[in-house]
Formats: C-alpha cells, sequence, structure tokens
C-alpha cells in the first residue's frame, strides 16, 4: 500500500512538470537572415515560438524536443521548471 508520504511525493513531481515552460531562441540566423523571437505561445502540449520575418518553430514543452516548424529551427529548446 502506497504511504501518504509517496502519495504527496508523486503529486509534487507532477505538478512540479506541468508548470514546465520553453525559453524560446531570441534569435534565428537562416542564411544570414536575422530572425527575431516576437511571442512565446504555449498551446496545451506544444510551445509556439514565432519570429519575423514569419518563422514558426514548434517545441514540446515538456521535453524541449521541436515538434515541428522548418528544418532550421532549432532541434531543442531551454525547459524552465518554474515559470
Amino acid at each position: 500500500m502506497f504511504s501518504s508520504r509517496s502519495i504527496m511525493f508523486a503529486l509534487l513531481s507532477f505538478l512540479a512538470g506541468a508548470n514546465a515552460c520553453i525559453q524560446c531562441p531570441r534569435i534565428l540566423n537562416y542564411e544570414g537572415t536575422l530572425m527575431k523571437l516576437l511571442s512565446t505561445v504555449p498551446k496545451g502540449r506544444v510551445t509556439y515560438c514565432n519570429y519575423s520575418p514569419p518563422v514558426n518553430c514548434q517545441y514540446y514543452t515538456n521535453n524541449g524536443r521541436m515538434s515541428g516548424g522548418p528544418n532550421f529551427c532549432p532541434g531543442t529548446a531551454i525547459v524552465k521548471k518554474n515559470c
């Protein structure tokens, strides 16, 4: 049987992961064109990093791995634990 400490630890671990967020790279460089970060938009399990000129890189919020976007988007982004 689970002790109340085990249950509390599991619950706190889950909640800590739920507060994670992505830190998008501030600037992308594609073939000499610098693209500045316009916005970071978390939507469920994916975070969108929007740049100008219009480029959209998508990352899984829990692990920072790229989930979509052009090939020149970085493969990973920094995951911050408390946001």
